[in-house]
């Protein structure tokens, strides 16, 4: 199931990087980088229009040694961008913060209450920060185009 749910977002992942990532296809990706604490590590988030919603496909290489298992994520929406984040998160991903390992490292999938359109019509961030268990640092951050 793991392995089919990876091969999901990498193809999606695929058809990402062939596809104009506008508001008018319905479909972005975000390149994520790694932050000071997380170095070497890398990610990527597909985003897909689904109406009034948009779901947020993550996939990530690794988080920093000493983490805590099971796995848990935190993923955030900021307006503004990763080199200027907003003092708090416009949405909150965290209904669920459960991480599936894959071979490709690890993934999670999550639904924003927003349109697709709606986040790229102005500057917003996807971060990713480790559990409060784990220092609830940002580990990942990218900006939406």
């Amino acid at each position: 199931r793991v392995g089919l749910f990876l091969s999901m977002i990498m193809g999606a992942g695929l058809v990402a990087g062939c596809a104009s990532s506008g508001a008018d296809s319905g479909l972005a990706t975000v390149q994520l980088q790694a932050t000071q604490i997380n170095l070497g590590q890398t990610g990527m988030a597909v985003l897909v229009a689904k109406g009034d919603s948009t779901s947020v496909d993550f996939t990530i290489s690794g988080v920093p040694g000493g983490a805590s298992e099971p796995l848990q994520l935190l993923s955030f929406i900021y307006p503004g961008s990763c080199a200027s984040l907003a003092a708090t998160p416009a949405y909150s991903m965290n209904q669920d913060t459960q991480v599936f390992p894959g071979q490709a490292g690890w993934g999670m999938s999550k639904t924003l209450p927003v349109s697709l359109a709606t986040l790229q019509a102005s500057a917003h961030a996807i971060v990713v920060r480790s559990s409060p268990a784990d220092g609830n640092q940002n580990i990942f951050c990218g900006d939406i185009r």
